[in-house]
């Protein structure tokens, strides 16, 4: 486990972030809790910390990437933010094609044979994140996902039948584990 847990973790419970109750997720699935990371954006130091610790993950983690592709929606701001810090270039998924304009699915338009890494916030089943890679095809290389947090629900074994490699700053697992230890110390 990296030595930043407590550190999101202290981050995640200062937001709120971690909630329970009854939830549908975007997959589909019922849970217990939701993590809504979106309210990290709220916060300039919350959001540009997380982007910090997501910015060294990535670049220890991918050798070569040209552009950050955000899922839509709560992958934007995370791939607007690390595209900025590291230099890259930007593009983003819509999760549906409209059907105006120029009726692009992905926005930002990638060069062919640019190598690419996919952001969203959090990865369950890996269906947004499958969605995303499909319709970057023949737009880019696909060398990767990055989320913040994995809730170890297939998301991983998914995207690597799709021969990605998905990287989280932590999974659900290690993430209750430090928001125990962090909230225990308050």
């Amino acid at each position: 486990m990296e030595g930043y847990c407590r550190e999101l973790a202290s981050i995640i419970a200062s937001r709120e972030a971690l909630l329970f109750g009854e939830f549908t997720l975007s997959s589909g699935l019922k849970s217990n809790y939701y993590l809504d990371l979106r309210r990290l954006l709220g916060d300039w130091s919350s959001y540009k910390r997380v982007l910090e610790l997501l910015a060294e993950k990535v670049l220890k983690e991918f050798e070569s990437f040209d552009v950050v592709v955000g899922v839509a929606t709560a992958g934007i701001p995370w791939a607007s933010g690390l595209a900025l810090m590291l230099g890259r270039g930007l593009a983003y998924v819509r999760s549906e094609v409209k059907q105006h304009g120029t009726s692009k699915a992905v926005e930002g338009a990638p060069r062919p044979g640019s190598n690419c890494i996919v952001v969203d916030d959090v990865a369950t089943t890996g269906s947004s994140l499958e969605n995303a890679i499909r319709g970057l095809e023949g737009l880019c290389n696909v060398v990767g996902a990055l989320v913040i947090v994995d809730r170890m629900q297939g998301a991983g074994e998914r995207l690597r039948e799709r021969g990605v490699k998905l990287v989280s700053l932590l999974t659900i697992e290690e993430l209750l584990k430090c928001f125990n230890q962090s909230t225990l110390k308050h």
